[in-house]
């Protein structure tokens, strides 16, 4: 009878032990969510959308920089894609936003928010042992056309689609000498590696790697 009191004792001092701790563990996850969701309502604002005709929310990265050039950008996400996922906060980033100190006005890389760009980078070159932007480079996920290659100037202007109609882009490489560059690429079942010349704005070769 005593031992009984005593498993009886431990059974209830375990309860309320994780009575306590559940609490806790909720408490912490709520203020954890309300960190998250306000860190991201903190840096999202409502615009007028690239072409004037409607206004939007967006949420904005930090200002970056054009690598050589005094020129900034913004990445620029769709606030009502964005849902809570495990491990984090997911995003679509729609749009880059240039910056021009010396008085330029802003730049919208895209003429709307309405598309998706799964991948950008500074296709650069070494000038005086440092980096200098030549072009930016983006890939463009689209309804109807799949993923499109597209090269602008580094201040965002004079977008230019060289290609589309593709899968996925496996991986590219940019050749600053003569302002090529080359793109593993799937197109449906099979592998390709495309050159493009960025001074022509063109694809220049075509050449079939293997079919998947």
């Amino acid at each position: 009878m005593e031992n009984n009191k005593i498993f009886l004792t431990i059974n209830r001092i375990n309860s309320v032990l994780f009575l306590f701790l559940l609490v806790i563990g909720l408490g912490g996850s709520y203020f954890l969510f309300n960190e998250i969701t306000r860190s991201h309502r903190k840096n999202a604002v409502e615009v007028p959308s690239p072409n004037k005709s409607s206004r939007e929310i967006i949420e904005l990265s930090n200002v970056e920089s054009v690598y050589g050039k005094d020129i900034q950008f913004i990445q620029v996400y769709s606030k009502k894609d964005g849902v809570m996922a495990s491990g984090g906060y997911s995003r679509t980033l729609k749009n880059l936003l240039f910056l021009n100190p010396t008085g330029g006005e802003p730049t919208w890389l895209l003429p709307d928010n309405t598309q998706t760009i799964v991948r950008f980078y500074q296709l650069t070159t070494y000038v005086d042992n440092k980096s200098q932007t030549d072009y930016f480079y983006l890939e463009v996920a689209s309804s109807d056309q799949g993923i499109k290659i597209g090269i602008s100037n580094p201040d965002g202007t004079e977008l230019s689609y060289v290609d589309s109609g593709i899968t996925k882009v496996i991986e590219h490489k940019y050749f600053p000498k003569v302002r090529k560059l080359g793109v593993l690429v799937q197109v449906a079942n099979e592998l390709k590696y495309r050159v493009y010349d960025l001074k022509l704005l063109k694809r220049v070769s075509d050449k079939f790697v293997i079919t998947l």
